[in-house]
């Protein structure tokens, strides 16, 4: 059964069954009720069959990262390019995060000043 809305206030109807013949579709808003047309074995859920969108894009960079023009060998699985990604800073005093992410596998390293 699809979403029926009220024509007076655009609120939506609610089944309910007064009798085992009838339903009616009620507004809680504005009291207005009609009378239901569905069938009486009906179920609440509807049958409408909900079609796939069809994939755009797909496999036109699906391997490698467009971005990633870095000259940089990947340590898990020897790509040579990365993308560079510059997270900012998280505190005043700190260094900006620099890390730099595989082309292929999507792997990121961080770069720069190395804490212990």
């Amino acid at each position: 059964m699809a979403l029926k809305f009220c024509p007076k206030c655009g609120s939506i109807l609610i089944s309910q069954e007064i009798d085992k013949n009838k339903s009616y579709l009620f507004c809680d808003k504005c009291n207005h009720f009609e009378l239901s047309k569905t069938k009486k074995n009906s179920k609440t859920s509807s049958s409408e069959k909900i079609e796939k969108e069809e994939d755009r894009g797909e496999g036109i960079s699906k391997d490698k990262n467009i971005l990633a023009t870095y000259k940089h060998k990947c340590s898990q699985c020897g790509y040579d390019k990365a993308q560079i990604l510059d997270l900012g800073i998280f505190y005043s005093d700190e260094d900006n995060l620099i890390m730099l992410k595989c082309g292929k596998c999507g792997y990121c390293e961080r770069i720069g000043r190395k804490t212990s």
